[in-house]
Order: C-alpha cells, then structure tokens, then sequence
C-alpha cells in the first residue's frame, strides 16, 4: 500500500515489541510463515475488545440500542480504519502511513452511516440484529479454517507447491482445479487455505482457477447433480466448469506475467470463438441425430 501522508510516532517500545512478536509467532517468508506484526497485534486488541462490547451492545438490540451498542460500532468503525493504515516499527518511533485504502474505507463507512441513518429505528435495530446474528454463525468456522491453515502449513513444503503450481502453464492450472473439486472447503475455510498457497509460491493464475472452481465443484454436489439431470448433462457441466476456470486462471497469470492488454483481448476473443464453434457443431450433430 502506498501511502499519501507519514507521521512519526515517539513510540521508542514499538520496534521491541515488534521483535517480541516475531519471537512468539516467527516470521519466515520462504516458508509461509506471516509472523505477527504490530499492526496485527492492535487489530487483535481492537477485535477482542469488540467481541467483549458486543454482546452487551448488541445482544439485544431489538429491544433497542445502549452505550455498549455505541461502544461497539465506534471499535468497529475505529478497527477497519487501523487496518487500513500502514505501521511501520523504526528506532525511536513509529511510522505511520496513511495511504488510499484508508481514505476508501472512511468513505464506505460514512455512506454506512448515511443509509443507517435514514432507516426506521425498527429497520436499523433489525439490520444490526441479523449482523451480529450472522458474525455469531460465521465465527467458529473462521477459528477452525484458521486452525486448519496453520497445521496444513506446517506439513507443506514450499516446493512442493512450487513444483507444481509454481509457474501459470495449463498443467498447474489443471492441477488448481482438480484440487478444488476434491479438497472441497467453506467459503470461510477458503480463503485462508488460498492465502498460504499464495504465501508458499503458488502462482496467482493457477490460485484464480481454484478459487473459480472450489465453490462451484466438488464430488458431493456432483454426485446430487447425476442424480438429477444425469451422468451426460453433468459431465458438461464439470468439463466447462473445469475448462472456464482453467482459462481465466491461464488468462489472468498472463497478465500478471506482464502480457499486453491486446494480447490478452485476443487471447480471450480466440478461446470464445474456439468455443463457440464446438457448440454450434455440437447442436448441429444433435439436430441431425434428432431429425433422424
């Protein structure tokens, strides 16, 4: 993130602290290994103490608003705005950056406010009732799929992803895909399982097309599509499945390979055309198969 404005903070503990951190929690980019950072360790504070707030301010919010509701959103509001700055622990002091993220988030948090504001006092004490609802729900699984991601990482190796989806070529694309339709995770659990293959080496093409193909594919929602439509119609569906997410992780680590913006125009008009012609021959072999 770049930043606009920096500010130095006379906070002479910050880099110390900062080396703690990475004590308790190492910090090793070739093997994964994020570490902990200051900045991480604010977000942590300003989250548990949001998870502290919350039941009191938002528990029962239907039977109206109170001071822990007020508190809550503040730390709410006060969290997305930190996490959007960039703190950088120097000697004798702390670099603060503020960069555009931060400007975006104030201005997404302000039309928040605004639209909260014109509602109804029932409407906007329902609204906070189902989001504290479904941060209730979503909760443990982000915990576990957290969990999950940090005793996988610890089991693979860095090459081992390298070696297979380390460049974007059709194959470690391939491989992307066919691992999102056996490994098949929860949206939540999904996110931080694609983050450590970015953080071991995997290329952001072959990321894309398991990202495309994970919650789309997977042998339980295969076994209840055949059982629908039957084994014809859902081997389509896989195979252009497959296929489209095979080729939009081709065409964006192309692009991130650093291929023009006209190649990639053309690349993507080739594989339409190529595509539409296997339709159309496919229709006109089944019209005259039926016409027969």
């Amino acid at each position: 993130m770049a930043g606009f404005w920096f500010v130095n903070l006379p906070l002479g503990w910050a880099e110390s602290w900062q080396a703690t951190l990475f004590s308790w929690v190492p910090f090793d980019a070739a093997k994964g290994e994020e570490g902990v950072t200051f900045q991480g360790s604010m977000l942590i504070l300003l989250l548990l103490t949001i998870a502290m707030t919350a039941w009191k301010g938002l528990e029962d919010i239907i039977e109206g608003p109170n001071r822990w509701t007020w508190v809550t959103l503040g730390l709410t509001a006060a969290t997305l705005l930190v996490a959007a700055l960039r703190f950088t622990p120097q000697a004798g002091g702390l670099e603060l950056a503020i960069t555009g993220r931060f400007f975006g988030v104030a201005a997404c948090l302000w039309a928040v406010w605004h639209y909260a504001s014109v509602l109804e006092a029932d409407d906007r004490q329902a609204w906070l009732w189902e989001a504290w609802r479904f941060v209730k729900q979503i909760f443990g699984l982000l915990v576990v799929g957290v969990f999950i991601v940090g005793v996988i990482r610890q089991l693979i190796r860095p090459e081992w992803i390298e070696t297979l989806a380390g460049s974007n070529s059709t194959t470690a694309n391939m491989v992307a895909v066919v691992f999102g339709v056996f490994m098949y995770f929860p949206t939540l659990v999904e996110v931080p399982v694609a983050k450590m293959f970015l953080d071991l080496g995997m290329h952001p093409g072959p990321l894309l097309a398991y990202l495309m193909a994970d919650p789309e594919l997977s042998l339980q929602s295969i076994l209840m599509v055949i059982a629908v439509i039957g084994r014809k119609k859902t081997f389509a569906y896989v195979s252009l499945v497959a296929l489209f997410s095979v080729m939009a992780g081709l065409l964006y680590g192309s692009w991130v390979d650093g291929m023009s913006a006209m190649r990639l125009v053309v690349s993507m008009l080739a594989f339409v055309a190529v595509l539409a012609a296997l339709l159309l021959a496919l229709h006109r072999r089944q019209t005259a198969a039926a016409g027969s």
